[in-house]
């Protein structure tokens, strides 16, 4: 059981602080603001279903071994660095130490409230040593692995807290794994070793400022096709929203900056067929997310459900058996825009209209249109 301060801090957070950072009334958009030394901060975020990255994991995994293993951290340690600072999270060279602190204690109420059913941590500033256990943390506590999310996610935010590249994370227990808890310890890698001999390591991490490009381009617009908000499916019970969990029909979603994808596409197409590999799972869980909804009727389903996700303003433009193709304006835009193949969201469409009219589909080629936003074309 947390203490009282803890139980009533993260239920602060869930019910008060993030409805209120939280833009989801926005159809194609989902935005976390918040105001950090007279500026205002406007994250893009995505809503993401946790059986999505669970098969990622597992199938990279399977298929690569220790390699595989390795671009999941890599792509995982990259994201935490980078969410961390163009969140301007502050670092124990811009604060006191009672600052680090208070920020470190609130900052895991958050991930408690969102991520986690509890949360509790440990801070060694001197030596740089960051640990913190879970029950119930997202994607791990059914894959047993968490080489995105946990261990590589938190040991990004940490390097970037402590600015030092060096330091890394490893999940030394994981309730996926048949543990009572999720464990997870941040330090450089002498320190770690003494807990664990299987580590990896990422040291080529990069910040990137929120500046005014990256707010452009992902700012708020009003839709001309996409009429449904994260909030209109939860006013209309589609979705549901418990103690800071939304789920649809038993499957949860957790909300993440749209870096994430971008990084982990990044990393994986980096092992020998890695593309395939990448396209091939994520055409799995499209038609296991189609198969969760049940009706056949997949441009409804797409047109109404990406859009809610934070995934842009999604419209069919051509509907014909040979020669779909699908528009997600206001798509979201990251530095690495320019340069991705945009395999995870073409994927998931393949898999979703391929199990829906019985016949494989895939959206193998896209092309992209850049203006004030982001256009992602796809077609077969």
């Amino acid at each position: 059981m947390l203490p009282v301060k803890d139980r009533i801090v993260t239920w602060y957070i869930q019910n008060v602080i993030i409805p209120r950072r939280e833009i989801i009334d926005k159809p194609g958009f989902v935005i976390t603001s918040f105001t950090e030394k007279n500026q205002i901060t406007y994250l893009r975020e995505l809503f993401i279903p946790e059986g999505l990255f669970e098969l990622i994991e597992r199938k990279i995994i399977q298929h690569y071994n220790r390699e595989g293993k390795q671009v999941l951290y890599s792509a995982g340690k990259k994201f935490g660095y980078l969410y961390a600072s163009i969140s301007n999270f502050p670092t124990i060279k811009t604060c006191t130490k009672k600052e680090f602190t208070d920020f470190a204690y609130l900052l895991v109420r958050y991930i408690e409230g969102v991520y986690a059913r509890q949360a509790k941590h440990k801070l060694e500033i001197e030596n740089k040593l960051f640990t913190i256990s879970f029950k119930d943390y997202i994607v791990c506590r059914h894959n047993g692995f968490g080489y995105i999310m946990t261990a590589g996610g938190i040991a990004g935010i940490w390097a970037y807290a402590v600015q030092n590249n060096s330091v890394e994370g490893v999940q030394i227990e994981c309730q996926g794994r048949g543990d009572s808890r999720c464990f997870i310890i941040c330090a450089d890698e002498r320190e770690i070793q003494k807990r664990s001999n299987s580590i990896l390591s990422e040291k080529n991490l990069f910040a990137h400022k929120f500046d005014e490009i990256y707010k452009t381009m992902n700012e708020v617009r009003k839709t001309s096709y996409s009429k449904n908000s994260l909030k209109d499916l939860l006013d209309s019970n589609f979705f549901e929203y418990k103690r800071g969990i939304l789920s649809y029909k038993n499957v949860r979603f957790f909300p993440v900056e749209a870096h994430i994808l971008y990084l982990l596409e990044q990393e994986i197409i980096k092992l020998k067929n890695g593309e395939k590999h990448l396209f091939d799972i994520c055409f799995e869980y499209g038609k296991i997310l189609r198969e969760i909804y049940g009706e056949k009727d997949y441009e409804r389903f797409i047109s109404d459900f990406f859009p809610a996700l934070g995934f842009g303003d999604i419209l069919f433009v051509d509907s014909d058996r040979s020669n779909k193709t699908i528009a997600a304006i206001y798509y979201p835009w990251t530095v690495f825009s320019e340069k991705s193949k945009y395999i995870i969201f073409r994927g998931l469409m393949s898999g979703i209209v391929s199990s829906s009219i019985g016949e494989k589909i895939e959206f193998r080629n896209f092309e992209t249109h850049v203006g004030d936003y982001l256009t992602l074309i796809i077609k077969q």
